[in-house]
């Protein structure tokens, strides 16, 4: 069970850095030409994992990444304490709370100001 575990952590971690990797990306992008972050199926993952944990939140409901981990973790899985140690004990919930929760309404700011692309590319219109 301590793989498994493990196996969420490394999930639940991915997530968070697609999450603030994701907003970075975002907000220096334009700057460095960047054209994939004006992809709208990125756009709208990203602002769409911001969301989840902000429902979460305002509805008091447990991450189940947090619950799947603590119903599989062992005391012996070494690799998946130092995961959880880097995931939820570097921050403490109410900077990750602040986080988010600025993290939200900025995204959709960007929405406005690093417009997704939601044309398709010229290459794909003369075909059709």
């Amino acid at each position: 069970m301590g793989v498994l575990a493990s196996i969420v952590v490394l999930i639940h971690l991915a997530y968070f850095v697609f999450v603030i990797y994701g907003f970075v990306a975002i907000v220096i992008g334009p700057k460095l030409r960047w054209a994939w972050i004006r992809n709208p199926w990125f756009r709208i993952a990203h602002v769409f994992s911001v969301f989840i944990v902000l429902a979460e939140d305002a509805f008091g409901l447990n991450c189940p990444l947090n619950v799947a981990e603590a119903s599989l973790r062992s005391p012996e899985a070494d690799a998946g304490n130092v995961l959880d140690l880097l995931l939820h004990h570097t921050l403490s919930e109410r900077a990750l709370d602040v986080l988010y929760w600025t993290l939200g309404p900025t995204l959709i700011l960007l929405l406005f100001i690093v417009r997704p692309n939601w044309r398709s590319s010229p290459s794909a219109r003369a075909t059709q």
